[in-house]
């Protein structure tokens, strides 16, 4: 399915308002008098903090029949926020994620016996946002924010070598603002603006070969990358089927202007493109707009026992951290990196699970 950045971008706000459409009536409009607007105390800070622990387990002994294999699955998430109104004009509101998780499999070798895997990534994900807001009471508001998104562990390696903390995004943003609802359980806030983004990655210096297809060495080298455009980002909170279900949404449209690395890909030969399976319109694929839909609907069943739905969404045709490498004779060194860096359909992930969840704040 082909995908217009263009029409995308300007459709974003009519999807989602559709989106929210399929939702009850009465849970989408404001409900007059049943919740006061929320009111933020000056110079006071207004932090929330959770964090969960999800775990699933499964064994079976040699002489099982039936071909079951045991699992071990786990996650733990920190999720926190922590707003201050500074004065009658300037609202901060800082936001933090943090999950990591891993899936251990049984299975059985040549002899019969079961044995474990090595345990794999399953989730990963480091999000800090800052978000101020000029709060001038006008129809909407000026915004300039920043934020930083990286992952404790980078997998992606085909040799099975791995990295922490990489790649690293930083995205600085400005532009205006519209605060919908401002209620204690419902909240929903739209931005549009200018976006700027720095990608920092690292890589190893020597790639797989077809003679060498697991090397050892972990000598890495930095890229660094810059894009800009346009961001639409609708954030929306609420509680359904009565209350007992609360649904956080997040859609973000980012459409590139300018890709600093963008030349780069020109001096690919036809020949490396082919050897690679690399498409000839890559380097239109590094300002195709991007996509991302995340919703979370989370329900406790107690004070601490929670059962989490996750969705998400994603289309990033290109990951823009990566660029194309040449050796002296300039040949193209990292076609498999490139490949792994180009998604032509949209990808989604569902998890869902029950565990434990405090919420310190």
């Amino acid at each position: 399915m082909k995908i217009s950045s263009k029409s995308w971008f300007w459709a974003a706000p009519a999807i989602l308002a559709g989106a929210m459409g399929a939702v009850d009536a009465d849970i989408v409009r404001a409900q007059d008098g049943d919740e006061e607007e929320r009111v933020l105390e000056i110079g006071k800070w207004y932090p929330t903090l959770e964090a969960g622990l999800q775990l699933s387990q499964s064994s079976y002994s040699d002489n099982w029949s039936g071909g079951d294999k045991g699992t071990i699955v786990w996650t733990a998430i920190i999720d926190g926020t922590a707003e201050r109104q500074m004065n009658e004009k300037f609202n901060l509101n800082n936001t933090l994620k943090l999950a990591y998780g891993q899936t251990q499999s049984q299975f059985v070798d040549r002899w019969g016996d079961r044995r474990w895997e090595e345990p794999e990534k399953s989730t990963d994900l480091i999000d800090l946002e800052s978000i101020g807001r000029f709060t001038l009471g006008a129809l909407v508001d000026p915004f300039v924010s920043v934020r930083f998104e990286s992952q404790f562990q980078d997998a992606t390696d085909p040799a099975g070598r791995t990295l922490t903390l990489n790649p690293m995004k930083f995205k600085e943003s400005a532009g205006i603002a519209r605060v919908f609802i401002d209620e204690e359980d419902r909240n929903l806030t739209s931005r549009l603006g200018l976006s700027f983004r720095q990608n920092i990655r690292r890589q190893f210096v020597v790639q797989p070969t077809d003679t060498d297809p697991f090397p050892t060495n972990t000598d890495t080298e930095s890229e660094m990358t810059n894009d800009g455009g346009l961001e639409l980002v609708t954030d929306y909170k609420t509680k359904i089927l009565e209350d007992r279900v609360t649904w956080k949404s997040k859609f973000s449209v980012y459409q590139p202007v300018f890709y600093s690395a963008k030349d780069d890909f020109d001096l690919i030969s036809e020949a490396d493109l082919m050897a690679g399976g690399l498409d000839s319109d890559i380097k239109d694929f590094t300002t195709t707009a991007d996509l991302d839909w995340e919703n979370l609907f989370t329900t406790k069943l107690t004070d601490i026992v929670s059962v989490n739905f996750y969705l998400r969404w994603v289309y990033d045709k290109y990951d823009n951290s990566v660029v194309p490498v040449f050796n002296d004779d300039g040949d193209l060194t990292n076609a498999s990196a490139l490949r792994v860096a180009t998604r032509k359909a949209g990808q989604f992930k569902q998890t869902m699970g029950i565990g434990l969840t405090y919420r310190f704040l």
